[in-house]
């Protein structure tokens, strides 16, 4: 499809990017295509996009995928989308806050896993990638253009410097990994930051033994939250009981030193404890 350039778009229905909303459109040319590329969409995928704007990215998806639904938060931009994207009969724009998805019920609706894309807020960017990555039954592929910085944040595994809470809870499910940088200059209005493109493939299977998925973030959380203590001290906002003793770990390390298999060791101690503790309020 034609090439529409998102500042003439908005120009033509008096609209400009809201702050509030944290609005940078894309209007780098070749972008589009290459994200669309970097996201591996297949003729017949249906693909979800989240924040369509004036369907830039939109247009790019249509010319490939079986499948188009695209869910757009400002509802002055949701008739310019739909307008925009009048000749694809196979794209529908809604009306919606993606925090508000329930990525499983949509996935039903849809025909089964998702494709997912979009340029998201950078506000938003944590809660809508670790609000996905808790359904991993509900999609297969995510292609999103996010803040450098949280992008690679995102795609360093456990156990790298730079890792943080996130990578944990991504790595478990998926793997990451950035396609491409995009300037500031790519957007209008222009961010104070970089941009990058970030892939993430759907593991048919969690990378490690968590124990369960509630253990783990709990772990996470714990770990992660007070990155200055070492780990004995940081889980002991969790527990008193030693969990890196039962896990065989090092309690002197820091928790953004431990790797995916061995932070699912402290999850699995944690898990078998919150059992025991279960079992003894039962009796």
């Amino acid at each position: 499809m034609d090439w529409h350039d998102p500042r003439s778009v908005l120009k033509a229905h008096d609209l400009w990017a809201k702050k509030r909303f944290g609005q940078n459109f894309l209007v780098d040319r070749g972008a589009p295509e290459r994200i669309v590329r970097a996201g591996g969409v297949a003729p017949g995928d249906t693909v979800f996009e989240i924040g369509p704007g004036v369907g830039t990215l939109t247009r790019a998806l249509a010319g490939v995928a079986g499948r188009v639904v695209a869910l757009e938060y400002d509802r002055e931009l949701v008739p310019v989308a739909r307008a925009e994207l009048d000749s694809a009969p196979h794209v529908e724009i809604r009306e919606g806050d993606v925090r508000d998805v329930d990525w499983d019920a949509l996935a039903a609706e849809l025909g089964g896993p998702l494709v997912v894309y979009g340029n998201i807020p950078y506000h938003l960017s944590t809660d809508i990638v670790l609000g996905l990555i808790e359904h991993p039954a509900a999609w297969r592929r995510a292609c999103f253009l996010l803040q450098l910085e949280f992008a690679e944040r995102i795609a360093t595994p456990p156990g790298e410097r730079g890792c943080g809470a996130p990578s944990a809870l991504v790595a478990l499910w998926t793997k990451a990994r950035i396609a491409f940088r995009v300037g500031r200059g790519s957007f209008h209005p222009a961010p104070n930051v970089d941009s990058a493109v970030l892939a993430l493939e759907r593991r048919a299977e969690p990378a490690a033994d968590v124990g369960d998925a509630r253990s783990f973030r709990a772990v996470v959380a714990a770990l992660f939250g007070q990155r200055r203590k070492t780990a004995r001290n940081a889980l002991r906002a969790l527990t008193p009981d030693d969990l890196l003793g039962e896990a065989g770990l090092d309690p002197q390390r820091r928790g953004e030193t431990f790797t995916l298999d061995e932070i699912a060791a402290v999850s699995r101690a944690w898990h078998r404890r919150r059992a025991l503790i279960g079992e003894g309020q039962r009796s």
